[in-house]
């Protein structure tokens, strides 16, 4: 298969663990944001300090940085964005990636020379508005959600821009993310990086002139999700998008684990890295099941809207595996490891352990937890999550190592 362009795995970094695990298994480049002027302003996000950390970890790995700046701006933004661009600028990311028009402006006025591409929230649909951004000084659209893979393929043809397309994660009900439904609801907006995921919730219906007139719409006792949509995964059709010649696809998550960041990550991975031999659709029964092993909804491959039917089923999460912690740091002894915790841990607990995979070489294995210490070498019963224990397993645990536990549904 002719690959006209490389194409590169994009992946989530909602703080700098995250941007660690996602560069350990295979990201090509990196996307985060500081504490202000993002999508996602409760994603724990980067400090001054940690951007530094991770830019000289994305510079020894040669993995790219897309520095987030694109919320919307009100007038009271203005001066605070001003001084923020200030800061930043000092910072060699290698794109920063903006909605606003006004914050676009600021940027160039202020001489940033790092590239600059323009948000799915502008929802580009068509070459003659990627033209008009490609003149206004973008480098690269993240096309939107709602483009059909003809029309991506139209773009690529018309523009020698750079394309960007998710490929995995969760879908806004709203057109290309802009919503306000959750400022309505909450007073969070979202347009400014602080949605409250309100089209989340369970819904009933309610019949305003009887007393207690509410209603379960559909399946779930509890209400149902009437707003919420699958989440999306497009692995299977790498192939397919290949030859048209994007640039980038992103998986959505920096809310999401380390684990789901990780384990997303080296699939998408290593699914790119297989196109056009034999092993793509070898290892694709593989791959889906790794993905179904992450907290999800129900997947789509309906990003551009091709739909079959329109029927609503409901969206139930799909919850198979427990996140327990990832290793943080080797010790003198192999089968002993720092280990982050992330879900209670005890002795004689089995787990499985999923690795980076290198050369197309899968090292996952199931390793038991002989003991646990804390950092002063006291013996531990139960490891605490948000805390770090030196933990000693039955075999020798591999660096980057993430522990999962799969739920037993009985």
């Amino acid at each position: 298969m002719k690959l006209y362009i490389k194409s590169e795995i994009l992946s989530p970094a909602g703080n700098l663990d995250k941007l660690k695990f996602a560069v350990y298994y295979g990201a090509d480049s990196v996307y985060l944001g500081g504490p202000d002027f993002n999508l996602r302003s409760r994603a724990g996000n980067f400090t001054q300090a940690e951007i530094e950390e991770a830019i000289a970890l994305c510079k020894e790995r040669s993995v790219k940085m897309i520095f987030l700046m694109n919320s919307f701006l009100h007038e009271d933004d203005l001066s605070t964005a001003k001084e923020y661009i200030k800061q930043i600028k000092k910072y060699p990311f290698d794109a920063i990636m903006v909605s606003d028009p006004g914050m676009l402006e600021m940027l160039k006025d202020a001489g940033i020379t790092a590239k600059l591409h323009l948000s799915t929230q502008m929802n580009t649909l068509n070459h003659l508005s990627a033209k008009f951004w490609q003149d206004a000084g973008f480098s690269r659209i993240v096309l939107g959600r709602e483009t059909s893979i003809t029309e991506i393929s139209k773009i690529r043809k018309a523009c020698d821009i750079e394309l960007e397309i998710f490929i995995h994660g969760a879908l806004c009900i709203a057109y290309s993310g802009r919503c306000l439904l959750s400022r309505y609801m909450s007073g969070r907006d979202a347009n400014q990086g602080d949605c409250i995921q309100s089209c989340r919730w369970d819904f009933s219906l309610v019949e305003t002139k009887q007393a207690g007139g509410c209603f379960d719409i559909i399946e779930h006792a509890q209400g149902t999700e009437i707003l919420s949509s699958k989440d999306l995964c497009m692995i299977e059709h790498l192939e397919e998008l290949a030859p048209i010649g994007i640039n980038a696809y992103k998986i959505e998550g920096r809310m999401k684990s380390i684990y789901h960041t990780a384990n997303t990550t080296r699939m998408y991975k290593d699914a790119l890295d297989s196109i056009g031999t034999k092993e793509f659709k070898e290892r694709m029964s593989y791959r889906l099941e790794e993905l179904d092993l992450i907290n999800h909804r129900p997947y789509t491959d309906n990003l551009f809207n091709e739909f079959n039917n329109t029927e609503f089923l409901g969206v139930p999460y799909i919850k198979k595996t427990l996140f327990m912690g990832c290793k943080m740091e080797t010790l003198s002894d192999p089968r002993e490891a720092l280990i982050k915790i992330f879900n209670p841990i005890k002795p004689g607990y089995t787990m499985d352990a999923i690795f980076p995979i290198v050369d197309g070489k899968i090292i996952d294995d199931v390793f038991t937890v002989k003991s646990i210490v804390d950092l002063n070498n006291n013996p531990i019963e139960t490891a605490i999550p948000g805390n770090t224990y030196i933990i000693k397993f039955d075999k020798d645990l591999a660096d980057h190592a993430i522990l999962r536990q799969r739920i037993r549904n009985e």
